[in-house]
């Protein structure tokens, strides 16, 4: 059995009723959620203050999924940030180009535009957290200027796939994608937390993008085998950041590679060495920690392994610029 679901739409609430009219079931505060022989989880959308469109889905795959999305005359882009745990095959198509995966975690974001026919095939099993926005093109303005925004598009979906192109999920992006699913319907704060998350995400993604965009040389220089290796070990290094990470021994080890290469490649991946974006994803951990409320900043410190609290508050204020205290007081919803 396989799920189909073919749409053109441009607007998330017609998307939304499209596809709660295919798999018959109701659209409760702008949700649905899937029927158990499709799936086991949900598909939300969300009208943004600031006036994007924007939709989360969480779910586990209960057969063999098709969808794609129509060219339609209408411009509007889309910009996907996926998380899927691949059980199986996944196969991403922007026209006649193909990104396949089989049995791995993969993570990626990529914008696509509506003059593109676009689709995914993943089979049963797969796991898939997706946040998607919807904007037009005079909205990007908002984001770069107008001279650098026509130059992006008109570089970027030429190149379609490349690498150039596909943004790999860090843990900052994880970790919002992660809130954004698990934020409740019955949160007063639901919809500013979103915005926040999905703006966090759209400034960086357009600050890396334009990065390579002004290299024209610029090419990821490692094979789509180096790639999944160690983007399998930034994942292995940032799933508990509250405990002792491997050693770099250890990791080559399971990337089995050199520490040499494993160190070359995951700073050409990642842009930083590999304990200092581990320190970097440490300190963003304790910020969230922070910001909850729930913590102090002893107790964040010393499930961070701090025995002096002072190495900590130098720690995190080189990464923010602000003392952890002060992030208590202020009470900032940043990051």
């Amino acid at each position: 059995m396989v799920f189909r679901f073919d749409y053109s739409d441009t607007d998330y609430d017609h998307l939304l009723q499209s596809l709660a009219n295919k798999l018959d079931v109701p659209v409760q505060r702008q949700r649905l959620e899937f029927p158990e022989a499709i799936a086991d989880g949900s598909f939300r959308i969300f009208k943004l203050p600031n006036g994007l469109q924007a939709c989360v889905v969480d779910c586990t795959l209960n057969q063999d999924w098709h969808i794609q999305r129509r060219k339609s005359a209408e411009e509007v882009f889309t910009l996907h940030f996926d998380e899927w745990t691949v059980n199986g095959s996944l196969v991403i198509s922007i026209e006649e180009d193909r990104i396949k995966e089989k049995s791995t975690a993969k993570s990626l974001a990529y914008l696509t535009s509506s003059m593109f026919d676009w689709s995914y095939a993943a089979t049963k099993g797969c796991v898939f957290k997706g946040v998607s926005v919807l904007f037009k093109r005079q909205s990007l303005v908002k984001y770069v200027n107008m001279e650098l925004a026509e130059e992006l598009l008109s570089s970027y979906f030429a190149l379609k796939t490349e690498s150039v192109n596909l943004e790999p999920l860090n843990a900052r992006y994880r970790r919002w994608i992660k809130t954004m699913c698990q934020v409740d319907d019955d949160n007063p704060l639901q919809l500013l937390i979103i915005q926040n998350r999905i703006m966090l995400m759209i400034e960086m993604f357009f600050t890396n993008i334009l990065a390579k965009m002004r290299n024209p040389d610029f090419r990821v220089p490692l094979s789509q085998e180096d790639i999944d290796r160690v983007m399998n070990i930034e994942r292995l290094l940032t799933k508990n950041v509250f405990q002792s990470p491997p050693s770099i021994q250890q990791l080559a080890r399971i990337a089995a590679v050199s520490e040499s290469k494993l160190k070359k490649d995951f700073k050409t991946m990642y842009g930083l060495p590999i304990y200092e974006y581990y320190q970097k994803t440490r300190m963003h951990a304790a910020q969230d920690r922070l910001l909850t409320g729930k913590y102090s900043v002893k107790e964040v410190a010393m499930e961070l392994g701090y025995s002096n609290l002072s190495n900590f508050t130098i720690a995190f204020k080189k990464e923010f610029g602000i003392l952890p205290s002060q992030l208590l007081t202020g009470k900032r919803p940043n990051d």
